[in-house]
Order: C-alpha cells, then sequence, then structure tokens
C-alpha cells in the first residue's frame, strides 16, 4: 500500500466527526489498508460520512438527550424572552418623559400583559419553582395568543411570531422536563449571566437606536439584525458548559427560535417578495411549520417507523 493511497483514505476519515474517528479511525484504517481498497471503497467512505452527519444532525442516533435539552430551555427560555419586553419599556419611558405615563393609551402596550407574565415566570425558574412557573407559562402563551396587538405599538411586526413560538417551547419544557433546577446544573451559573448580559445587550439595540433616526432609517434596521444575533450568538454561549455539546447545541438552537423565525421572514418578505407571503396557510407553514419541523428533527423526535414482518 503505498503512501499515497494511504494519505488519501485519511483524508476521507477526515469527513467523520471527531469523536467517531477518535474511537474508530485507525480501526477502519485498518481493515481498508488490509484490503487493497479502490474507488467504491472511497465513495462508501463518502456515503458513510455523509449518512453519519445526517443521522447526527436529526438526532437519531441517540446522541441527543431531549430531557436535557427541555430542561436548559426551561431555565434560560423565560430570560431570553424578556428581550420582547423591550418595545414596550420604550414607549414607558418616551411618556415618562414627554407626556406623562397616565396619558400613555394603553394600545400602545397592548402586550405588556404578556411580558409581566413571563417576567414572573422568570423569577419562579430561577427559585427552581417548575410548577408554578410551568402554570404562569401556559398563561402568558395564551395570553400572547388572544390580545389583539395594535399597529401602533412600534415594534410589533412579524418577529413577534418567534416570541411566541419559543414561549410554548418553554411552556412545554418546564411541563414535561426535569425542570430548572437540572437546566442550571447543565449550564451553571456562567450560563445564566451570559444569558442576562444577552438580554441587556439586545434590548439595548433597539432602546439606543430610534436615537439616531435623524441619520436615517438604517440605524432600526440594523438594530433588528443586531437583537437577533446578539440572541442567537448568546444563546450558543450560554449553552457551551453543557457536557454534551450536542445537547447543548440543540438546546441554543432552540433559544434562537425567534431569530430564525425573523430570518425566515425575511427571505419570504423580502428576498422572494409578493404574492407568496399574501397566502396566509403559506405564511403560517413557514413562519411556524419549518421551526417547529427543525426543532422536531434536530432532537430525534421524527423518528423513522419501522414496520416489523
Amino acid at each position: 500500500m503505498s503512501e499515497t493511497q494511504e494519505r488519501r483514505l485519511r483524508r476521507l476519515l477526515a469527513l467523520y466527526p471527531r469523536d467517531h474517528r477518535e474511537a474508530h479511525g485507525e480501526e477502519m484504517l485498518g481493515v481498508l489498508l488490509d484490503s487493497s481498497p479502490g474507488w467504491r471503497d472511497g465513495l462508501n467512505l463518502v456515503g458513510g460520512a455523509i449518512a453519519l452527519h445526517a443521522r447526527r444532525l436529526l438526532g437519531l442516533d441517540g446522541g441527543v438527550n431531549r430531557r436535557d435539552v427541555l430542561a436548559v430551555v426551561g431555565l434560560l427560555g423565560p430570560l431570553m424572552i424578556l428581550t420582547a419586553a423591550v418595545g414596550d419599556l420604550h414607549e414607558v419611558a418616551w411618556f415618562t418623559k414627554n407626556g406623562g405615563l397616565a396619558d400613555m393609551p394603553l394600545s400602545q402596550v397592548p402586550d405588556a400583559p404578556v411580558w409581566a407574565v413571563w417576567l414572573v415566570v422568570a423569577g419562579l425558574v430561577l427559585f427552581g419553582l417548575r410548577r408554578t412557573a410551568a402554570v404562569f407559562a401556559w398563561l402568558a402563551d395564551i395570553v400572547h395568543l388572544v390580545i389583539p396587538y395594535k399597529a401602533s405599538n412600534w415594534t410589533w411586526s412579524y418577529e413577534s411570531k418567534g416570541w411566541l413560538l419559543l414561549g410554548l417551547v418553554t411552556a412545554i419544557a418546564l411541563t414535561w422536563s426535569a425542570g430548572p433546577a437540572r437546566g442550571r446544573k447543565l449550564v451553571g451559573r456562567r450560563g445564566i449571566v451570559l444569558t442576562l448580559a444577552t438580554v441587556a445587550v439586545a434590548m439595548s439595540c433597539q432602546l439606543f437606536a430610534p436615537r439616531f433616526v435623524m441619520i436615517g432609517r438604517w440605524p432600526l434596521d440594523m438594530s433588528e439584525w443586531l437583537v437577533y444575533l446578539a440572541l442567537a450568538g448568546g444563546a450558543c454561549l450560554a449553552c457551551r458548559s453543557v457536557p454534551n455539546r450536542r445537547t447543548g447545541r440543540r438546546a441554543a438552537f432552540v433559544l434562537a427560535l425567534p431569530a430564525v423565525a425573523f430570518a425566515l421572514e425575511y427571505v419570504e418578505v423580502t428576498i422572494i417578495g409578493p404574492p407568496l407571503y399574501w397566502v396566509p396557510a403559506v405564511e403560517a407553514t413557514v413562519l411556524y411549520g419549518i421551526p417547529v419541523l427543525l426543532v422536531l428533527a434536530g432532537n430525534g423526535v421524527l423518528r423513522p417507523i419501522r414496520r416489523t414482518a
């Protein structure tokens, strides 16, 4: 066996995940070197690497602990959701400064009850009160669904669908997972601090962007992207402490659902354009169905049905 062929096989084996190479790489290489491999063996190696990555991506190999994913989401989700309250805080601050808080119409902050309930949930999860937090989380989701949003609320736009999705997953996590106590063991104090810092940064992006409207619309538009980039990056950092890195990445993806919804809406409205997003069924499928399918598939929930003879 020539050194050139061995190098070629090692390059193909490099396509496999690192932990798989460390556990089985030399054994696979030894078997191949003993069998005088040809081009078919190279194709089999590439196909096996693709299949393994696909199984891991969809969580079909059992390497993702779904209960741990939900435990992390149950702890950090309520904290992340508080970012969406920044619009109401801006309105309160403006009326306090310019017109008096008593003169502010309720239509300016129609979603305030939602964020008030999530603030209660955040406090409950930090104290480890899972059952009570679950009750309030479901209440927050119900309020989120029934409150009629008004166009006068300056921050109300399509991305609120992402917050609703994260709220629903968080309520499910608090109901059927080991709870925030388990989540705290997985992410530690560092994960909680990083999440709170992420919320602070994301809120600051939106609170201070209106101060620059005199130079154009672009600061407001950029602030939206910065908010969701901060959320996605903060979720990844907060979940890095999870011992199982794949479980941590799945939890980070769930926490970044608002950013996913924002990106999907941007593609649907700005890139694809009308009349696609004028069809309610299409809009609901894209903005709700795709993120839900990604979460279910990524956590190994959508497993193929095996029929027995």
